[in-house]
């Protein structure tokens, strides 16, 4: 075990399950609470596993829309780009102005 590793344990039953990195373990953590608080009373591995079931099948089958405010990754990144250009302009300006 490392400084990054804890013992991962079933909250309900207290059962050891295994030795995991701290990061997985509060993602475990917070999916079990999740899926308690608005699983609307199923169980957090069937609310886990139909969580899955939609994600995948959408996945296998889009549906050809777009969010309309969706960006791809190199939009975003031309977008940062051009902010940051204007944000330069700008501080150019400034300088020169005073």
């Amino acid at each position: 075990m490392t400084d990054d590793t804890v013992v991962d344990h079933d909250h309900t039953t207290g059962d050891v399950r295994a030795v995991v990195c701290r990061w997985c373990n509060a993602c475990l953590g917070k999916i079990e609470n999740w899926s308690n608080r608005i699983g609307r009373g199923i169980d957090g591995k069937e609310f886990l596993k139909n969580t899955l079931e939609y994600l995948t099948y959408h996945e296998e089958h889009p549906s050809g829309l777009k969010y309309p405010t969706f960006k791809t990754e190199a939009e975003k990144r031309d977008l940062r780009n051009k902010r940051a250009r204007i944000a330069r302009r700008k501080a150019k300006q400034q300088t020169e102005a005073s």
